[in-house]
């Protein structure tokens, strides 16, 4: 027994040693696992990120009142397509607050419908809580038809705006237009003169193609058409307020929907 209590030993150290490194090869297999995962999907995310410059626009877009400056925006998204379009103002001043966005498909090309697609630029905007209805306007321009409801959000210091939020009512999967326009101070936005506004969009010399551009581009020599017809359900245009005064819904409407941004 006693010359065999070395060996024991023996076969128990060399055991433990295998099996020390055999845990410890599994556990830098493991780590290297994770850290090869992690940059897997960081990788993942940095495709899905959209990729924003301060590009110039294929179009320009003038709005009221004169001289007032935009602000460029052109972005890609892998999966959402392209956006370029002209952003104005913002909340909590007293000035125009606009934008006018034309979103094209991605390289998968997946058509657009009346529905689709859901103007990723806009999804900021829902930190402001509006409501979208009130009545229905259908814009009629040199681009063609519109169509737009109402958008209202309260400020911070509790004033109530009244926007109108609009996009192409005339069918194209190859691009969609659309934006939203606020007046300037607490004037309501008007479908009529909205109208006119989208009327001033001028396309830029030919920076590249695409089918957006070339329908656009064929209608730029039409003459401005300018005009709204209004269709006003029953209680339009009211806010109903909480006890507090905020703003809970709009009448005729609190439920209604735009193709604008995901809720």
């Amino acid at each position: 027994m006693s010359a065999d209590a070395p060996r024991a030993t023996a076969i128990i150290g060399a055991t433990g040693t295998a099996a020390l490194g055999v845990a410890r090869f599994l556990f830098l297999a493991l780590g290297t696992a994770v850290f090869l995962l992690i940059l897997l999907v960081a990788w993942w995310l940095y495709g899905k990120l959209p990729s924003i410059g301060r590009g110039q626009p294929a179009f320009s877009w003038a709005i009221e009142p004169p001289g007032t400056q935009g602000t460029p925006l052109v972005a890609t998204h892998p999966t959402r397509g392209r956006e370029e379009g002209w952003q104005f103002g913002g909340p909590g001043t007293n000035e125009t607050f606009a934008a006018l966005v034309l979103a094209e498909p991605d390289e998968a090309g997946r058509p657009f419908t009346l529905t689709t697609p859901q103007f990723w630029q806009f999804e900021p905007l829902r930190v402001l809580r509006p409501r979208v209805g009130g009545p229905h306007y259908t814009m009629t321009t040199r681009w063609g038809t519109f169509a737009g409801r109402d958008l209202i959000y309260e400020e911070l210091d509790g004033r109530v705006r009244t926007c109108i939020v609009f996009r192409n009512a005339f069918e194209t999967s190859a691009f969609a237009l659309g934006g939203y326009y606020c007046a300037a101070g607490v004037q309501t936005a008007n479908a009529a003169s909205l109208a006119c506004l989208i009327d001033r969009i001028k396309l830029a010399p030919a920076q590249r193609e695409s089918a957006a551009l070339a329908y656009l581009g064929s209608r730029a020599g039409q003459p401005a058409l300018c005009q709204n017809t209004t269709f006003y359900p029953p209680g339009t245009r009211r806010v109903v307020r909480d006890r507090k005064g905020g703003v809970v819904r709009m009448a005729g409407g609190s439920s209604d929907t735009f193709p604008l941004w995901p809720r």
